[in-house]
């Protein structure tokens, strides 16, 4: 049993702040501010100045591209592309002869105002394979000795050049789904466990993995069952399959679909194809939608009349208008209760979407730290879209509606850190989108386990639900709003339990894992 006695902040429906929590045995058993009698030889845990507040949820990660970049060889903070080339000789002498060199980081908003291309990584180094992915996650590039590893069939998919080595829209979730051709699977697996006990030390008890990315026969859908399974931690894991195939989802055992990949509806700013009303600046292109209205009915279809849920990438306002219009036709013919279907992204949304939305109750999966990103790059988002850059992120808006509005880190494009997602909601610099701070930390939590149907047991701090529990340094009530990116987290609480890392391999985990059950 342990006694937190400070500032209790609930989250629940009506903010409520305490001053005792009592957990038992791994439940929440009493919040209030007059510690009972019951409790009181038990000793204290005294915040002082820290506060106690649910655990954060990350509601869309490709946990396993994460997973293999976050130790990679960064480029996001190099300005040009010389400067990458004279990162990739440096690691180059570093890594033991013909290790694939898997980097992160590139981007066309260097001084060149393009991504680097095959023959300048070539010129760096020839002698092993190189993968580049770029900073937005959605294009990678790759030297000649990588390329020449990938399937012959890579060729014929739209978003291929040989020439560049630059491989982007379907061409790249191809390039995914053969990355192990370049990277030993032994690698990948340890690096799994490691992120794992990374999320937890940022105060995250659940993580909704993106599947079915980069594994033959998807077999990374089981190793991450398998790993979840194997944990010593109470941490969650909530898995999505990135398919329309229902059939991938109903074997398993698993109620959802989604995330990017098949479930893609568009792509993104920083490579061109994300999905448009009004053509990007300058031009008559107005990005690329992958399916048809017709083709996205068909699928939608299955996937509600087989009681699933899913959740789709649009980023566009003419992605996120299909998304929406064709998810409405679909629950208009095939009526069903609580849904939770969603929109991962939903960055540029018309005010007919944004109706539909609240109409149908169609949730909007987040990436609160894309502010930070579209900050710092802002000079390029303009000259792509013009003024409606101040569109983008309509966070407070999908608050007004009543929308379900969750934070995530769409990992590997921003890493896991849900303290800069609440502290870039309540600092935008496009103050109309502007979130509180008591808005802020709902999003990060209990809507979040929203998301996924977990409210009823996680996301507040109330009694009968799981103590998965984080304590701040600050109270993000009391702080000046512009420091809260310096709050840190101090401890997380999974269950009752102190975190610590476990030292456990990813491989004893795995094979843990396998034979136990729990929900995912």
């Amino acid at each position: 049993m342990k006694v937190f006695s400070g500032k209790i902040i609930s989250v629940d429906k009506d903010n409520n702040v305490y001053k005792y929590l009592v957990e038992d045995n791994g439940k929440i058993v009493y919040v209030g501010n007059e510690l009972p009698d019951i409790y009181k030889q038990e000793k204290l845990i005294e915040l002082g100045n820290k506060v106690l507040i649910p655990s954060f949820v990350d509601t869309h990660s490709h946990f396993t591209s994460y997973a293999m970049l976050a130790t990679t060889v960064k480029l996001n903070k190099l300005k040009s592309n010389k400067e990458i080339q004279e990162k990739i000789r440096e690691e180059d002498s570093k890594l033991p002869k013909e290790k694939t060199m898997l980097c992160y980081g590139a981007s066309p908003k260097v001084a060149e105002g393009r991504f680097i291309e095959k023959t300048e990584i070539d010129s760096a180094t020839s002698t092993r394979p190189v993968v580049i992915i770029s900073l937005d996650g959605h294009t990678a590039i790759l030297n000649e000795k990588a390329l020449q590893k990938m399937p012959k069939k890579l060729a014929s998919i739209r978003g291929y050049d040989y020439e560049s080595g630059i491989i982007s829209q379907e061409a790249f979730y191809e390039l995914v789904a053969s990355i192990l051709k370049v990277i030993d699977i032994k690698d990948a697996i340890q690096a799994f466990q490691d992120a794992l006990d990374i999320y937890v030390e940022n105060g995250v008890g659940m993580i909704c993995v993106a599947c079915a990315s980069g594994f033959p026969l998807d077999i990374d859908i089981e190793l991450m069952r398998w790993l979840y399974q194997g944990q010593k931690s109470a941490l969650q894991m909530r898995l999505l399959i990135q398919s329309f195939d229902v059939k991938k989802a109903k074997r398993r055992g698993i109620p959802r679909l989604g995330g990017c990949f098949e479930t893609a509806l568009d792509g993104s700013i920083a490579s061109g194809d994300a999905a448009f009303t009004i053509p990007y600046e300058g031009t008559d292109d107005h990005g690329t939608l992958y399916y048809t209205d017709s083709e996205l009915y068909e699928r939608l279809t299955k996937v509600h009349k087989a009681g699933l849920q899913i959740q789709m990438h649009a980023i566009g306002d003419a992605a996120v208008n299909q998304a929406t219009r064709i998810l409405k036709k679909v629950i208009d013919e095939n009526p069903r209760d609580d849904h939770r279907h969603g929109i991962i992204h939903a960055s540029f949304v018309s005010p007919e979407s944004m109706q539909i939305m609240k109409d149908y109750n169609i949730q909007v999966i987040g990436q609160p730290a894309f502010i930070e990103m579209s900050e710092s790059n802002y000079e390029f988002m303009h000259s792509m879209l013009g003024d409606r850059v101040f569109d983008a992120e309509p966070h407070n808006e999908f608050i007004h509606n009543g929308i379900n509005f969750s934070a995530s880190s769409d990992a590997p494009v921003t890493f896991p850190n849900p303290i800069a997602w609440i502290h870039w909601m309540v600092n935008n610099p496009n103050i109309p989108h502007r979130l509180s701070v008591a808005e802020a930390l709902r999003v990060c939590t209990y809507n979040g386990y929203f998301s996924t149907f977990d409210e009823q047991d996680r996301g507040s701090l109330e009694v009968g639900k799981v103590a998965d529990m984080v304590i701040l340094s600050e109270d993000p009530f009391a702080v000046n709003p512009s420091n809260l990116i310096n709050i840190k987290v101090e401890k997380t609480y999974l269950a009752g339990k102190e975190f610590s890392r476990s030292k456990q391999s990813a491989v004893k985990a795995i094979l843990k894992g396998i034979f136990k059950r729990k929900a995912c």
